[in-house]
């Protein structure tokens, strides 16, 4: 008898740690929103861009990522936009758990690498977490791109 009540609470407390951490697969679950240190600039200029995950259910959302490659479960939706790596010494894939109202936040260097024809540039950034098949997508961000200085 005592045997059958340790399963059952054992099977209890599974399913209630199951319902309070879920995978960030569920739809709607994360939001993406990218926030650049600056919308005008030159070619060329590298500029800051903050990346913020959400986690917008009432339960925590787990992510997993790599400890210093991370920006290789970002990706953009511009390919006249880059972002610069760097390498790592120490990696590995991790878990991040995301709390309800909760972020995962980051900061990558961007440039537009080549003069472009038009005089904006708009870009979307994906985070694509490991072994998931869903890519959470920013709203777009328009980038002005300022004529070169002439010299006098």
């Amino acid at each position: 008898m005592k045997r059958k009540i340790l399963l059952t609470l054992a099977f209890v407390l599974s399913s209630a740690s199951a319902a309070l951490s879920t995978s960030a697969g569920d739809t709607n679950a994360l939001r993406v929103i990218v926030n650049p240190s600056k919308t005008g600039l030159h070619v060329k200029e590298v500029f800051r861009v903050a990346l913020r995950v959400e986690n917008q259910t009432a339960t925590n959302q787990t992510v997993h990522v790599m400890s210093c490659s991370w920006y290789q479960e970002w990706k953009t939706s511009n390919t006249n936009i880059s972002w610069i790596g760097w390498v790592c010494t120490k990696n590995f894939a991790r878990n991040v758990e995301i709390p309800p109202g909760g972020a995962y936040t980051n900061q990558l260097e961007m440039v537009v690498p080549e003069p472009i024809s038009p005089k904006t540039l708009s870009f979307r950034m994906g985070f694509t977490p490991i072994d998931s098949n869903e890519t959470f997508w920013s709203d777009e961000v328009t980038l002005n791109i300022l004529s070169p200085d002439i010299p006098r």
